[in-house]
C-alpha cells in the first residue's frame, strides 16, 4: 500500500514541472531577436543604435534606451553605430600638394587629393609630380585628377614643341585660310611655317633700318643749304664793296650815268686797247691817275674804238695806220670825233 501512495504523490510533481517547462520554451520563442542593423542585443534585449553624426555616450540597460550624443568639430561618423567616439576628419596639408576636394561634416568624411600637376603615390603615401610629356607627346585628355599623366604620341596634322603634363598636341597652321602659302612642312615637334610668317617681320624692320640713313642725308642736305646760304650773301657783300674799273691786258669797262653821244640813260661802255691801265711805269701819264678816270692822249694816226648799248657812228678814223695808244680814253660828242682824223689837234 504504501509503494503505491509514493507513486500517486509524484505524479503531480512531475507534471506541474512540464507545465513549467512548457511555459518557459513558449516564451524564449515570443521574445523577438535583434535583426535590424539599427539595432544592438544588450542584457537581454534589443536596443537603437546611434545614428550616423552622433556616438553611444552610454548603452541601454533592462529599464533605459541607449544615449546618444553629436559629434564634435572636424568629427564625423557615417554610419549607425555604437562607437565610444566620433572619427577625425583628414588634413589636407596643402605643403604635401594636398587639396580639400569634399569639405567633409559630422556625417561625411572630408576627402583630400593631390593638386593639380600631381598625383597620389602608393609606395610613399604622398603626392609626386605629374610625368610631362616630351616634344612630340602630347597628355591624353580628360586629364584625371589625382592620377598621373598620360602621354601618347601626336599623329599626322598635329605637333607639341614643349614639355608639359598637360597640353594636349596641337593642329598644324592651315596657311591656306590665312590666304598664306606654306614654306615649310610642319612635323611632330614644330608647326608648319607659312610665308606671310617669314615676311612680316622684315616689313617691321625696313623703318628700323633706313631711318639712320635718311637722317644723315636730311642733316647733309641742310648743312649745305646753309653754307650755300652764307656764302652767297657774303660774296654779295663782298661785290658790292669792289667798285671801278674792271681791267685786263686789254680791254677796260665801266659804267656811265649821263647823257653819252645823245642818249639819256646808264650805258655800258667797253673800251678796246692795246696796253692795260695798269700796265708799267714807264706808261706815259696812266700811273698817277685814280681808277676810273682814263687818260686821253693825242693820237692823231689811231682812234680807240668801242661796244655799247648807244647807237653806232660812222668812224671818221677811216685814213691812216692805227698806231696804239698808251691808255684808253672816253667816247666824246659827235662834234670832237672830227679830231681823229689824220693831222687833226685838239
Amino acid at each position: 500500500m504504501a509503494p503505491r501512495a509514493r507513486r500517486r504523490r509524484t505524479l503531480p510533481s512531475l507534471l506541474a514541472l512540464c507545465a513549467l517547462l512548457g511555459s518557459l520554451q513558449v516564451t524564449f520563442q515570443v521574445a523577438p531577436p535583434c535583426a535590424s542593423e539599427r539595432h544592438y542585443e544588450h542584457v537581454g534585449r534589443c536596443c537603437r543604435k546611434c545614428e550616423p553624426g552622433t556616438y553611444m555616450s552610454s548603452k541601454c540597460t533592462a529599464t533605459s534606451d541607449s544615449v546618444c550624443l553629436p559629434c564634435g568639430r572636424d568629427e564625423y561618423l557615417d554610419t549607425w553605430n555604437e562607437e565610444e567616439k566620433c572619427l577625425l576628419h583628414k588634413v589636407c596639408d596643402t605643403g604635401k600638394a594636398l587639396v580639400a576636394v569634399v569639405p567633409g561634416n559630422r556625417t561625411a568624411p572630408r576627402r583630400c587629393a593631390c593638386t593639380a600637376g600631381y598625383h597620389w603615390s602608393e609606395d610613399c603615401d604622398c603626392c609626386r609630380r605629374n610625368a610631362e610629356c616630351a616634344p612630340g607627346f602630347g597628355a591624353r585628355h580628360p586629364v584625371q585628377l589625382n592620377r598621373d599623366t598620360v602621354c601618347e604620341p601626336c599623329l599626322a596634322g598635329y605637333f607639341s614643341d614643349t614639355l608639359s603634363s598637360t597640353e594636349r598636341c596641337k593642329p598644324w597652321t592651315n596657311c591656306t585660310s590665312l590666304g598664306a602659302t606654306e614654306a615649310r612642312a610642319g612635323t611632330n615637334k614644330s608647326d608648319v611655317v607659312c610665308s606671310s610668317s617669314l615676311q612680316s617681320p622684315k616689313r617691321s624692320d625696313e623703318p628700323q633700318v633706313y631711318l639712320p640713313s635718311l637722317v644723315i642725308l636730311l642733316l647733309f642736305i641742310s648743312v649745305a643749304l646753309v653754307a650755300a646760304v652764307i656764302s652767297g650773301v657774303y660774296y654779295r657783300k663782298k661785290g658790292k664793296a669792289l667798285t671801278g674799273n674792271v681791267t685786263g691786258n686789254s680791254n677796260s669797262t665801266f659804267i656811265s650815268s649821263g647823257q653819252v653821244m645823245n642818249f639819256k640813260g646808264d650805258i655800258i661802255v667797253v673800251y678796246v686797247s692795246q696796253n692795260s691801265q695798269e700796265g708799267p711805269a714807264g706808261s706815259s701819264g696812266g700811273a698817277g691817275e685814280p681808277v676810273g678816270h682814263p687818260v686821253q692822249e693825242e693820237s692823231p694816226a689811231s682812234c680807240d674804238s668801242f661796244a655799247g648799248l648807244a647807237p653806232r657812228f660812222p668812224d671818221a678814223c677811216g685814213g691812216g695806220a692805227p698806231e696804239p695808244d698808251k691808255a684808253s680814253r672816253p667816247v666824246q660828242e659827235q662834234g670832237e670825233a672830227e679830231a681823229c682824223a689824220p693831222g687833226a689837234q685838239r
